[in-house]
């Protein structure tokens, strides 16, 4: 983690401030080389370490996969269900449509991948069998597919199912439960030639061949570049995207003034508010607060005593230590979340607000996120210390009581290290700071997650990466596959059906509203920590659209180059 949180850079009148110096002292440097006037341009703090799609992805690998060099049967798109759009199936057949366990899909037969070379039924049957390899369990708990049961190559729908039948050209997959997001979810499994993956460790991960939009011709030295490809069924809206890795946030702002870096991802926290107050900001560039869906979480487990109790529950999570542990983790105020439910879209910054503030612009207002009150874990550990006296758990030479038991509670974790490692301390510290008697236990993830699902834990220490709009159906539905806390709530259990049968996307932003409320009132979760990213992107920006708190780049585009305006 950083060291501690980093104030705001003031604007206003007067001696430039230390940071705006240096940003004037780089711009008088040599010319940053420009990269090629075609290339939209994105900084970001670190590459992708792979593009497969069978690996564990970071949300810019997974973006790029996504949009631009794979595709699946179908893909994601769409405000109505059932939310996809067809890909390298031209039609498919579900039974039963409502809830269906089958789905049977006709391959198109006019695509080609990135190396010219057609895509033929075996390519795909291979490619999806894939996820059925018993190593891949996790994978498929991502993308919702833990009941996935069969891929096979066959020439139709079963009997009585509409769709015409063709020899060895429909896909049909089968999972064990009724599930009616199932072409949503079948989207996640990206095609790819036959034997092109197979013993390639990591080099097709750095060099993949998909059907997307665009190719990779670039992976190396902090560059990654894409190429528009010939003969996709989709047409990416630019001719080529560049991302490179600018860890000098000074370098980063002087780029994007000079007009060679387009977008800025992770604008770091030094150069806000005071940058983006600068006189003529809003005429060049916007400014966008982002909460992506990633959060460091405790569960706690509901089967048994002493985390059963509703109320200890919220004692706990009232003396978790939130603004020690972002002020570790980095400068950039955290998002105000305490459940693990994206709820919260992308919003614009008022750039034009912030400069007429001037000195007076600061955090929390104009759009920018409100750092939060230091005062906030003294004042949540004297509540947690005053809930825990009202439940009976009394200080007895300093350890928490009642009657003849301690309140003892076993914080579970993977020992990884790193920013896990130190949430994981500062949350006991907290914990035993109050009295409670609160060891660790550690091993690899693998292994606690089976105790966790046989409910064998106390508080168990997790992270949880999501798309923006995920169905937590598995989660904490009193059914779902991984509801490892034992939650079995019959209103919350509504709500995540309400998700589930949607029609329209904002039946499915209601639904995920309930279940919010409901996670939140029922406390089965505590979100020790979520990020907040900020994002600069230039005018010459088109149809910026995000998709998981990042923009999806199939889509965006780059305006012809202009004379850039001189620095005010």
């Amino acid at each position: 983690m950083a060291c501690g949180l980093v104030c705001g850079v003031a604007c206003g009148p007067g001696a430039p401030s230390e940071v705006e110096r240096e940003v004037r002292a780089k711009a008088e440097e040599e010319p940053v080389a420009a990269s090629p006037a075609d290339a939209l341009v994105i900084a970001i703090r670190r590459l992708p370490t792979t593009l497969d799609p069978l690996a564990d992805l970071d949300p810019w690998g997974q973006r790029i996969v996504d949009d631009l060099v794979f595709e699946g049967l179908t893909r994601r798109a769409g405000d109505r269900w059932p939310f996809v759009e067809y890909a390298l199936a031209d039609d498919c057949t579900l039974t039963p449509e409502a809830a269906p366990k089958h789905a049977w899909c006709h391959l198109r037969g006019d695509r080609r991948f990135h190396d010219g070379s057609p895509v033929t039924p075996a390519d795909v049957v291979d490619a999806l069998q894939a996820w059925l390899d018993p190593r891949r369990d996790a994978l498929r708990g991502r993308h919702g597919l833990l009941d996935l049961r069969r891929v096979e190559l066959v020439d139709g729908p079963a009997a009585g199912s509409p769709g015409a039948r063709d020899e060895g050209r429909w896909i049909h997959i089968e999972v064990e439960r009724a599930d009616p997001l199932l072409l949503e979810r079948i989207a996640a499994m990206k095609v790819w030639p036959k034997g092109k993956r197979r013993g390639a460790g990591t080099g097709f991960g750095r060099a993949p061949v998909g059907t997307g939009p665009m190719a990779v011709t670039a992976f190396e030295d902090g560059v990654l570049e894409l190429t528009r490809a010939e003969g996709s069924g989709r047409v990416a809206a630019t001719e080529r995207i560049r991302l490179e890795v600018v860890a000098d946030g000074s370098q980063t702002m002087v780029r994007m003034r000079r007009g060679d870096v387009h977008i800025a991802a992770e604008l770091p926290a030094a150069f806000v508010p005071g940058e983006l107050a600068k006189p003529g900001m809003a005429a060049r560039f916007s400014a966008w607060q982002l909460t992506p869906p990633r959060y460091d979480l405790l569960l706690y487990n509901l089967r048994r005593a002493p985390t059963a109790t509703r109320a200890l529950r919220e004692a706990l999570d009232l003396a978790l230590p939130r603004v020690s542990v972002a002020g570790a983790r980095d400068p950039t105020p955290p998002a105000a979340t305490r459940v693990p439910v994206d709820v919260t879209a992308p919003a614009e910054i008022d750039l034009d607000g912030l400069h007429a503030a001037k000195a007076a612009a600061a955090w929390g207002a104009h759009g920018l996120p409100a750092k939060p009150d230091g005062e906030g874990d003294r004042t949540g550990a004297a509540a947690a210390a005053t809930a825990l006296d009202a439940l009976g758990w009394k200080i007895e030479r300093g350890v928490r009581r009642r009657k003849e038991t301690t309140l003892r509670l076993v914080l579970m974790w993977d020992g990884a290290g790193g920013n896990s490692g130190q949430v994981a301390s500062s949350v006991r510290a907290a914990w035993q700071r109050l009295g409670i008697n609160a060891p660790q236990a550690t091993a690899s993830f693998g292994y606690l997650f089976g105790l966790m699902q046989r409910g064998e834990f106390d508080v168990a220490m997790a992270r949880l990466s999501t798309p923006s709009d995920a169905d937590l159906y598995p989660y904490f539905h009193s059914k779902g596959r991984l509801n490892v806390p034992g939650v079995a709530d019959a209103e919350l259990d509504a709500a995540l059906e309400r998700y589930r049968g949607a029609q329209t996307r904002d039946d499915r932003e209601h639904a995920l509203q309930d279940v919010a409320s409901r996670l939140a009132a029922l406390h089965v979760v505590s979100v020790v920590y979520a990020p907040t990213e900020l994002m600069l992107a230039s005018v010459r920006v088109h149809d910026l659209e995000f998709v998981d708190d990042l923009p999806r780049l199939d889509r965006v585009s780059l305006s012809a180059q202009t004379r850039w305006p001189p620095e005010p």
